[in-house]
C-alpha cells in the first residue's frame, strides 16, 4: 500500500464562511478498484478545516464537486452522480436529509470535529449498502482513546466567521469515552463583487417576492452547534462493543437560490454496534449494529418580501426518520476472504406546508411515506499469484407505500392521497459486481471492474405534490416511475516511478430508466436512457523530503440517448448538472514544524442542458495560499487566503428539481466567496 501525503488536500476546500482548523489531510488510494478512496484526519492541527462536508471532499478529489446551496450543508456530484444516486452514511449507518430541496444533504448532520476518515467507492462496486447506484460516501467517526486528551480551536475568518469547538476523550483498557462540542456562526459571504447572498438575488432579477425584506437583508447566514459523544466497551481481547450519538443544531439557515429558508433543522443519531473476533473456524469477525436517525426540517418564507403577501407567511415542516439493522459476518476459507451480511431498514418521509402564525394546515406535500427495504448481499475476494480478484452480489426487497390515512377532501390538495393516485411500490433488484488487479510488479498494476447497481424512486420522486399555489415551482411526483439500472465498467492504472505517483482511471456508466428531473412542460420526473463518461488522473511528485508537487483532474460527459423521452420537442442531448472539468496543482511545503501551499485550482468546459433550464457557468481559476505553524507544545495556529485574487465565479448549475425561485433575467445560480481571510488558534493535549 503506498500512502501519499496530501497536506493541502482539505485546506483546498477553506471558504470563507467555514474556516474551520483542519487537521492535516492524507489521500489514501489502493487498487484495486474495488478499494475506498480514502481522506483521512490525523491528530496534527495543520490546515483550516471545514465544517462543510461538500467542501471537504469537492476540494479533496478531483472527481467530486461542490453543489453551492448556501454558506454551509452543501450537497456533492460524485463522478456525475447526485442525490440519492449516491450513498452517504456515517459509520455505515444512513442518515437521510428531510428537505425535499436538499438544503439538508446527508454530510451536513456530521461536524467535521468527529471526522477520522472519509471513504469514497466509485462506481456500482459496493453490496454492502441498499441503493448504491454511482458510488458510496461513508464518514467514519473517531474512537476514544486510553488515558486523558483534549483539544480546543478557536477561529476567526472574513464575514464575521466565528467557530469554538472542544474534545475531551479518556479511558483506560476496558472502556473508554469521547465527547465534543462545536458552535459556529457567519455572516453572509459577498462574492468576487462585493455582493452579499442576498444582493445577489437582485443582482440577478429575482422576483421580488423572493428577495429579502429590507429588514432581513443584512442577516447571518446561519448559526449551528454540533454536539456528539462515543463509548467503547472492550470486555475482551475479541469483544467490541460501540455506542455513539450525536445531534445537530442548525438555525436560520439563509438559501438564497430557493423561495425559502430553513428556520430549524435538528439531527438526532444514535448508533449501537457489536464485533465479536476470531469466533472459532466460522468467523474471523462477526459484525451486529442498530441505528436510528431523525431529522426534522422546517422552512419559511418570513425573512422574504412574500411573507407580507398575504399577511401570514408559509412554513414547510419536514420530517425523516430512517432506522436499520445489520448482521454481516467475515471469514477467511482456503485463501478466499468472504463477507455474507443481511441488511434492513425503514425510511419514513412526511412533509407539510402550514400558514403562520396559525399553524393552520394548507396541504401535505409528503404523505407519511414508508420505504422498507431488506438486502441480502456476499462479498468474496482471492489472489492468484499476480492477480487479486473480487466480487460482490446483493439482493433487494423494497416496498415503498404512502399513508392514504392523510386523504382529507375538505383540504383542497390532500384529496389525491388515496390508492388509486398514490399507489404502493414494489421493487425486487439483483446488483453485481466483478473486479480484478494485475500486478506487474510492487510499483505498478492495472485494474478492471465490471458492474450493475439498482436505485429505487424515492418518496419525492413518486409522491411529492406539485399542486401548489400559483407564485409556487415544485415538482410532482410521477407514482409509475421504474427503478434506475446502471451498468458500469471501470479501467485504470496506478504506478510509481521513483519520486512520482501516478494513477488515472477511465469509466462508461451504462443507464437504463435514469430518474430525471424535468421542465419540459411541468416541473416534475421521467425515466430516461443515458451514458455518463469520464476519467480522473493524479500525478504527485516529491521534489525533496519536505516539498511535494500535486496535481490532480477530473471530467465527466453525461449524453441522454434519445432526448425524446422527455417529449418530442425535447433535442438537447446533454444531461444536466455535469461539472465541468476540474484541474488542482499545488505546491506543498512540510517540515513537521511549518507548513505551506499555494495552490492552483480551475474548471472549465461544462456541458448543459439549456432546455431543462440550466445557465452556461464561465470557466475560473483561482490562487488559494495556506501558511501553518506548530509549536510543539500543544499549540498550534494556521492562517490562509483563498480566492487571492478575488475572483467572481460559481461551480455549481442551477441543479434543475430544486424548486429554484425564479427571475426576469436568470436563474440565481450563486457565486463562491471573493477573497477571504481565516485564522484559526488550537491546543491539543
Amino acid at each position: 500500500m503506498k500512502k501519499l501525503t496530501l497536506l493541502s488536500v482539505a485546506a483546498v476546500a477553506a471558504l470563507a464562511t467555514e474556516p474551520v482548523t483542519i487537521q492535516k489531510i492524507t489521500v489514501e488510494a489502493d487498487a484495486p478498484k474495488s478499494d475506498a478512496k480514502k481522506v483521512e484526519a490525523d491528530e496534527i492541527v495543520k490546515f483550516s478545516r471545514q465544517s462543510d462536508l461538500g467542501e471537504i471532499l469537492s476540494n479533496s478529489l478531483p472527481e467530486i464537486t461542490l453543489v453551492r446551496a448556501s454558506a454551509v450543508g452543501n450537497d456533492v456530484i460524485l463522478r456525475g452522480f447526485k442525490k440519492d444516486n449516491i450513498n452517504v452514511t456515517i459509520d455505515d449507518a444512513k442518515v437521510c436529509g428531510a428537505c425535499p430541496n436538499r438544503m439538508d444533504p446527508p454530510g451536513m448532520h456530521v461536524s467535521s470535529s468527529q471526522i477520522a476518515s472519509v471513504e469514497v467507492k466509485e462506481g456500482p462496486f459496493d453490496v454492502t449498502q441498499f441503493g448504491s447506484l454511482g458510488g458510496a460516501i461513508n464518514v467514519v467517526t473517531k474512537d476514544p482513546r486510553k488515558g486523558v486528551h483534549g483539544e480546543v480551536s478557536a477561529t476567526l475568518g472574513s464575514y464575521d466567521y466565528r467557530k469554538v469547538g472542544a474534545t475531551l476523550e479518556t479511558g483506560n483498557d476496558t472502556v473508554q469515552a469521547l465527547v465534543g462540542y462545536s458552535r459556529e456562526t457567519s455572516g453572509q459571504y459577498k462574492d468576487g463583487e462585493g455582493k452579499t447572498m442576498a444582493e445577489q438575488l437582485v443582482a440577478r432579477g429575482a422576483a421580488t417576492t423572493d428577495q429579502y425584506k429590507t429588514s432581513e437583508i443584512d442577516r447571518d447566514a446561519y448559526e449551528r452547534m454540533n454536539f456528539w459523544t462515543k463509548i467503547v466497551f472492550t470486555p475482551t481481547n475479541s469483544d467490541k462493543i460501540t455506542l455513539s450519538y450525536f445531534g445537530d443544531r442548525a438555525d436560520d439557515v439563509l438559501y438564497p437560490a430557493f423561495q425559502m429558508d430553513a428556520q430549524i433543522d435538528d439531527t438526532d443519531m444514535f448508533n449501537v454496534k457489536y464485533q465479536k473476533y476470531n469466533l472459532a473456524q466460522f468467523s474471523d469477525e462477526l459484525k451486529l449494529e442498530a441505528y436510528h436517525s431523525k431529522v426534522v426540517h422546517e422552512m419559511g418564507t418570513e425573512f422574504r418580501n412574500s411573507s407580507s403577501v398575504p399577511a401570514t407567511y408559509r412554513t414547510h415542516a419536514v420530517e425523516a426518520t430512517i432506522k436499520g439493522a445489520r448482521i454481516e459476518n467475515t471469514v477467511a476459507l482456503s485463501d478466499i476472504k468472504t463477507t455474507l451480511g443481511v441488511d434492513t431498514s425503514i425510511r419514513n418521509w412526511y412533509g407539510r406546508c402550514l400558514s403562520e402564525p396559525t399553524d393552520a394546515l394548507r396541504e401535505t406535500r409528503l404523505p407519511d411515506v414508508d420505504t422498507k427495504n431488506i438486502g441480502v448481499y456476499a462479498e468474496a475476494a482471492k489472489s492468484i499469484s499476480n492477480i487479486d480478484l473480487s466480487a460482490g452480489i446483493r439482493y433487494d426487497s423494497t416496498s415503498i407505500k404512502p399513508n392514504y390515512d392523510l386523504s382529507n377532501t375538505s383540504l383542497a390538495l390532500d384529496d389525491n392521497i388515496n390508492p388509486t393516485v398514490m399507489p404502493e411500490r414494489e421493487f425486487d433488484n439483483i446488483s453485481a459486481n466483478v473486479m480484478a488487479k494485475y500486478n506487474f510488479s510492487s510499483s505498478t498494476n492495472l485494474f478492471v471492474g465490471i458492474g450493475q447497481s439498482v436505485r429505487v424512486p424515492d418518496a419525492k420522486e413518486l409522491y411529492f405534490d406539485g399542486s401548489m399555489p400559483a407564485n409556487d415551482s415544485a415538482i410532482a411526483g410521477v407514482p409509475t416511475l421504474n427503478e434506475t439500472i446502471n451498468r458500469e465498467i471501470d479501467l485504470g492504472a496506478e504506478s510509481t516511478i521513483g519520486n512520482l505517483h501516478l494513477k488515472g482511471t477511465m469509466f462508461y456508466s451504462d443507464l437504463k430508466d435514469f430518474i430525471y428531473s424535468t421542465t419540459t412542460s411541468t416541473n416534475s420526473f421521467a425515466n430516461i436512457d443515458a451514458k455518463i463518461i469520464g476519467f480522473d488522473l493524479t500525478a504527485n511528485y516529491a521534489l525533496s523530503n519536505e516539498w511535494m508537487l500535486e496535481t490532480a483532474m477530473a471530467y465527466q460527459k453525461g449524453t441522454k440517448k434519445d432526448p425524446s423521452q422527455l417529449g418530442a420537442a425535447h433535442t438537447d442531448e446533454d444531461l444536466a448538472e455535469i461539472p465541468p472539468m476540474k484541474g488542482r496543482v499545488a505546491l506543498v511545503m512540510d517540515t513537521g514544524i511549518n507548513y505551506f501551499m499555494t495552490e492552483w485550482m480551475g474548471a472549465r468546459f461544462q456541458s448543459i442542458d439549456s432546455q431543462s433550464g440550466e445557465k452556461e457557468i464561465a470557466g475560473y481559476g483561482l490562487l488559494n495560499l495556506k501558511y501553518g505553524h506548530d509549536f510543539q507544545n500543544g499549540f498550534s495556529i494556521m492562517a490562509g487566503i483563498n480566492n487571492f485574487f478575488d475572483k467572481t465565479y460559481a461551480i455549481s448549475n442551477s441543479y434543475i428539481g430544486r424548486g429554484l425561485i425564479t427571475g426576469t433575467t436568470d436563474i440565481p445560480v450563486l457565486n463562491e466567496p471573493g477573497r477571504n481571510f481565516y485564522a484559526t488558534l488550537a491546543y491539543k493535549f
